[in-house]
């Protein structure tokens, strides 16, 4: 069966049997310090990017705003 096209492939995930939910938590530990601080925080925004889709709302809200207001120091 093909993938669903509205969700993105995700590479590199594993499937491991776990006895118990300790277990299961020891394991998502080890995979996340084996995938190091990038994975993580690629993985957090394409969840923020998810869930915005989700709530049906602007994608362009999530962009940084490049018009500030500026900083004066005094």
């Amino acid at each position: 069966m093909p993938p669903h096209p509205q969700f993105p492939q995700r590479e590199g995930w594993q499937a491991v049997k776990c006895a118990s939910l300790d277990d299961m938590r020891t394991q998502n530990v080890r995979f996340w310090q084996r995938a190091g601080g990038a994975a993580i925080r690629q993985a957090a925004w394409e969840l923020v990017v998810e869930t915005w889709r989700v709530q049906h709302r602007d994608p362009d809200e999530l962009r940084f705003q490049r018009l500030t207001p500026s900083v004066r120091q005094t």
